[in-house]
């Protein structure tokens, strides 16, 4: 199943997406409430459809409780950022959080503030609670995803490293692209199988299997549902391969006039426009 979140002639909408056309449930309903039991929409794609080109895409989930965003948790990217740490495995998670108001759709803009000069891409996986829970064993964690969607973690370098929290640099609005699309396990198989790619102008930026993750999606369920309660609707975002910008030499950053791309084999493909603010 592959569900969406749109605005359709100025109102809030989700539907069931099939080829280039989305069934839209009736107004006044939102995917999050439905989370918990996604069978309920079986029938919903044998509605009346209207053609993807006639809406705009919203984060899948527009008002998720929590966001956790895991940092650091490929090996590869450990190293590009963190050199001290080559070949040393932490013993837990890095973790941050992001807010709802950050996020925003395929196809909307990425607004390049105008007061941070590095601004990142970070291609990562994000995975949607549909059943909450505290202290879920990992051995479980997987019967608490609804569906897992494409994700871009558009990074502020200058704000994020002007002290030990990141907070700061991960939190300007329009900085988490979420989507076009939740797709559902069924339809993804499984997800350390699939392989991400980050994509400026055409150039492929970043690239991998999703089985290099440190912490691997039931350890990072687990983690998080170790000091949280999990709740439908909540996103964890597992992390970003190597090939970031700021790394390189000389830097490839996100700047007006440019295009990035997040793909994920089977989930899709979330590409949004860089504009100034």
């Amino acid at each position: 199943m592959k569900l969406a979140t749109v605005t359709y002639q100025g109102a809030l909408r989700f539907g069931m997406v099939k080829g280039e056309a989305i069934h839209l449930a009736a107004p006044g309903l939102t995917l999050k409430s439905y989370l918990t039991d996604l069978s309920v929409l079986a029938d919903l794609g044998d509605g009346p459809a209207v053609p993807l080109a006639e809406v705009a895409f919203a984060p899948v989930i527009p008002d998720p409780d929590q966001i956790f965003c895991a940092g650091l948790n490929y090996q590869h990217h450990r190293d590009e950022t963190r050199p001290e740490h080559r070949k040393a495995y932490p013993d837990f998670p890095v973790l941050f959080l992001r807010f709802a108001t950050t996020l925003t759709g395929h196809g909307q803009p990425i607004l390049k503030p105008d007061n941070s000069n590095v601004v990142d891409y970070e291609g990562e996986l994000a995975i949607v609670i549909g059943k909450g829970g505290r202290r879920i064993p990992a051995e479980r964690a997987m019967e608490h995803v609804a569906g897992a969607a494409c994700f871009n973690d558009v990074s502020m370098r200058d704000w994020q490293m002007r002290g030990e929290q990141w907070g700061p640099g991960k939190n300007f609005p329009t900085t988490g692209p979420f989507g076009p699309y939740l797709v559902t396990l069924d339809e993804t198989g499984p997800l350390q199988e699939l392989e991400l790619r980050t994509i400026l102008d055409g150039e492929i930026m970043q690239q991998s299997k999703l089985d290099f993750l440190i912490f691997d999606i039931p350890t990072l369920i687990s983690y998080c549902s170790g000091f949280a309660e999990l709740r439908p609707g909540d996103v964890i975002v597992t992390g970003t391969p190597g090939g970031v910008g700021f790394t390189r030499k000389p830097p490839v950053l996100l700047e007006p006039g440019k295009t990035v791309a997040v793909e994920i084999d089977r989930i899709g493909r979330l590409e949004n426009p860089v504009v100034a603010e």
